[in-house]
């Protein structure tokens, strides 16, 4: 229909919709433009181009684009959604929850509208709400799995684990539930409790990666035992024999200085997963780069150029990305080799998609 008729515009909206959601980015972008050029103020086609460039990662051209559809029509939650999206991949959760917001009451029966609300509250740490609009999400489509999976973080933060399990064992397998609900505790600080979570899962799974790379990080966590140095018990027969000034001033300086590295290490690593998850890419990247340059054989070497290609891949920049993630296969025995494999593939297909996304008027 779109090659018979010049002016179907519902015919390359459908196929645009279609190209999006199989990742044929350029050709959804070209259907857009062909319906803007029909009907230059249609507020649905922006709103497409939005979505389009968000996926591409160019915040800046999104939020234009997803504005304009806003003010094209501002009773459309399509329009809102774009612009609550861009909003919340520029880490903007005040003005992303808005326009979500505003979407919701145009759709209250929207699942997918209430599910992103849902997770936008629990980005900002307000429990409550974040609890009520992810449940509404899951009472009207259970098939939601961002929706049940937010749902069970939200649980497991309120103190309900037996409820948060139901929730990610529906739309989980029970092994990764249990790991779910062991990330959950490590974002706490809990990491008894993840040790626990991430322990249920590998007897479940004793193959499951991300349990295990979860349980060596809660392990690394966990305060050692406290030991007291009593003196021993001695007879008559024993006579003790004082250790040199010298020796115990060595000793001394020589134990702070090991745990001190330790907590460096530690802490620097924990901060730049934290940036990572707020989506602070760049700062991220800076902190784990310069844990690399400063202990570039530490255990933890390979999860950090791990977690800077995925800071890359979140910025949109494939290229360092796809190195990042290559550079992560070069360690014997990295935790996070598979996952780096395929994050390599998907880099690939991105920059690929790029390269032709360039050459679209």
């Amino acid at each position: 229909r779109v090659a018979k008729n010049g002016t179907d515009i519902d015919s390359r909206r459908l196929l645009a919709e279609a190209y999006t959601e199989a990742g044929l980015l350029p050709y959804a972008f070209q259907m857009y433009q062909e319906i803007q050029a029909i009907k230059p103020n249609d507020s649905l086609a922006t709103a497409g181009i939005a979505n389009v460039w968000d996926r591409w990662g160019n915040y800046d051209l999104a939020y234009q684009h997803a504005e304009r559809a806003v003010l094209l029509d501002p009773k459309s939650a399509d329009a809102l959604e774009s612009l609550g999206r861009v909003h919340l991949h520029r880490n903007q959760i005040d003005q992303a929850l808005s326009a979500f917001l505003s979407a919701v009451e145009i759709k209250p029966q929207n699942a997918s509208l209430l599910s992103n609300t849902g997770y936008l509250f629990l980005k900002r740490g307000d429990l409550l709400q974040a609890h009520l609009y992810l449940e509404r999400a899951v009472s009207i489509d259970g098939s939601l799995v961002e929706a049940r999976n937010n749902l069970g973080i939200v649980l497991a933060r309120i103190g309900e684990p037996d409820s948060a399990l139901r929730e990610f064992m529906a739309v989980n397998d029970p092994a990764a539930a249990f790991n779910n609900l062991g990330v959950v505790y490590m974002d706490q600080k809990r990491w008894t409790d993840a040790r626990a979570a991430f322990r249920r899962a590998l007897a479940l799974d004793p193959t499951h990666k991300k349990a295990k790379a979860n349980l060596i990080e809660a392990g690394a966590r966990v305060p050692r035992p406290t030991f007291v140095n009593l003196p021993p018990f001695m007879d008559g027969s024993v006579v003790a024999v004082a250790a040199p000034k010298s020796d115990l001033k060595k000793s001394a300086a020589a134990r702070p200085s090991v745990s001190k590295r330790e907590s460096r290490i530690s802490a620097a690593y924990a901060d730049g997963l934290n940036r990572f998850r707020q989506r602070r890419y760049r700062e991220a990247i800076d902190i784990l780069q310069w844990l690399l340059e400063q202990y570039p054989t530490d255990i933890q070497a390979s999860n950090c150029e791990y977690w800077i290609g995925e800071s890359y891949f979140g910025l949109g920049e494939y290229k360092n990305a796809y190195a990042a993630f290559k550079r992560v296969t070069s360690y014997t025995g990295s935790t996070k080799r598979l996952d780096a494999l395929t994050m390599m593939r998907r880099a690939a297909v991105k920059q690929r998609q790029t390269g032709r996304a360039k050459g679209v008027a």
